[in-house]
């Protein structure tokens, strides 16, 4: 008897559809140079054709730097890739602190010096790019808000006060203010946001005008430290998108010529007076802003002999990288004011200027304020 099961072939067969993915679309490219301009960041698209750069027209794209050529570079774009050739330049144009001699590739993201001015190339999608532009205009917008609630300088009377406040590119969380309480007390306040962007610099304005309109239950303006309380109550980070800062506010009794001080999670200001040039440091330990429910602020006071001046400044002063790569610290800071002043330059721009001269190319990374104070 036979076994039907012997004459049967068993067999696998795999069945493959037809793919329903199509080709990955087309990404297009464009390239862009950044560079400062006016004190601000400012970003250049390339032309298909590509663009000569130069210090005046026709060049293409002009940068009105003394470092730069009337015809210093010509940048080309061979398809996806950008080409870059020198053209004679005084200066010259270098890559990594070699000097070109001939036609360079470029790589998104390459900085090339023109004489010590820094560009970088960038290859982007363009929309992409039109994306991070209108978050700057949201930036720029957030920032023109916070530089209205900032205090004019005062240039008469027995208190006078300079300031420097230089947004960074991000936009960090700085705002400072000043005011008398009355005829006999002088009250300022320097705060310092975590982070960057618009909720830090949002948050920084909020509490501005809180401690500018004294709008703090039951706090007495006079007393630094009870301000500094009565601040981590009102704004807690737990109901402020998680968003502390450091505070350093001050009150004057101009009868007695006494200042007191708290320090709230902020490094020392700085006192300089007539008697003693060499900066002496006002400190006294109290925790920051916001990061917990209660705690101890004490006040520190400091005699002001007429002509006496304090700096009060954000930690974008001196937390700098210079050109040859080293971390500054507070006393870097400290040894540019012991400088000589420069006529016709006040203090807080004076400090500016050496700072950006010793950080290294391109905007600071945090923003830079410094409010100088003077008691006659």
């Amino acid at each position: 008897m036979s076994n039907d099961d012997d004459n049967i072939e068993l067999t696998e067969q795999t069945v493959v559809g037809r793919s329903m993915i199509g080709p990955a679309p087309v990404i297009e490219f464009a390239h862009y140079l950044n560079f400062p301009e006016n004190g601000s960041q400012v970003r250049r698209q390339v032309p298909a054709g590509g663009a000569t750069i130069g210090r005046v027209a026709p060049a293409e794209i002009v940068i009105a730097s003394p470092e730069v050529s009337r015809r210093h570079c010509r940048i080309e774009i061979q398809g996806d890739y950008a080409m870059l050739t020198d053209l004679g330049s005084t200066n010259g144009t270098r890559i990594d602190g070699v000097r070109l001699e001939r036609p360079t590739a470029l790589r998104s993201g390459t900085q090339f010096m023109l004489g010590s001015f820094a560009v970088r190339y960038e290859r982007r999608v363009p929309h992409e790019v039109a994306q991070e532009d209108e978050l700057s205009a949201d930036l720029k917008r957030a920032e023109d808000y916070v530089r209205a609630i900032l205090p004019q300088p005062i240039t008469t009377g027995p208190i006078k006060t300079e300031w420097c406040f230089i947004p960074s590119t991000k936009l960090g969380g700085d705002a400072f203010g000043y005011q008398y309480l009355n005829e006999n007390i002088f009250t300022g306040f320097l705060l310092d946001v975590s982070g960057h962007g618009i909720g830090s610099a949002m948050h920084a304005a909020n509490v501005a005008n809180a401690l500018r309109r004294r709008a703090l239950p039951g706090v007495d303006f006079e007393d630094p430290a009870k301000v500094a309380a009565g601040v981590n109550e009102v704004f807690p980070m737990e109901e402020h998108n998680g968003l502390m800062f450091s505070l350093w506010c001050f009150a004057y009794d101009l009868r007695t010529r006494q200042l007191k001080f708290c320090a709230a999670g902020h490094h020392p200001s700085f006192l300089v007076t007539p008697e003693t040039p060499d900066p002496m440091p006002l400190w006294q330990r109290s925790p920051v802003i916001g990061m917990l429910p209660f705690g101890k602020w004490v006040n520190g006071t400091a005699e002001m002999p007429p002509g006496s001046k304090i700096f009060i400044f954000s930690d974008g002063v001196f937390e700098i990288v210079t050109q040859d790569g080293q971390q500054w610290g507070m006393e870097d800071l400290r040894q540019i004011m012991l400088q000589p002043s420069q006529p016709g330059v006040d203090e807080p721009q004076r400090l500016y200027n050496a700072v950006r001269a010793a950080a290294r190319p391109g905007p600071l990374d945090d923003d830079f304020s410094v409010v100088m104070v003077t008691f006659d």
